[in-house]
C-alpha cells in the first residue's frame, strides 16, 4: 500500500495573478453555474468596504505617527 502526498504550493497573490488563482477561478465558476451574480456582488462589495476601511485606518495612523516624530 502506497500513500501519495499531494503538495500544494501557493504562490503569492499579487493583483496581476489574483484572478488566475485556482480558488478564485472555482468561485467564479460556482457563481456562474448557480446564477448567483447578484449575491456574489453584494458579498464582494461588503468585503471590499471592510478591507478599505482597515486600509484607510492604517494609513491615517501611520500619517499621525509621522507627524508626531
Amino acid at each position: 500500500m502506497t500513500v501519495e502526498n499531494e503538495q500544494v504550493v501557493e504562490t503569492p497573490k499579487t493583483p496581476r495573478n489574483f484572478r488566475s488563482a485556482i480558488d478564485i477561478e472555482n468561485f467564479y465558476r460556482f457563481v456562474n453555474e448557480n446564477d448567483l451574480r447578484r449575491e456574489a456582488k453584494i458579498m464582494l462589495e461588503l468585503v471590499h468596504s471592510k478591507v478599505m476601511a482597515t486600509v484607510k485606518k492604517k494609513r491615517k495612523e501611520s500619517k499621525s505617527k509621522k507627524q508626531i516624530h
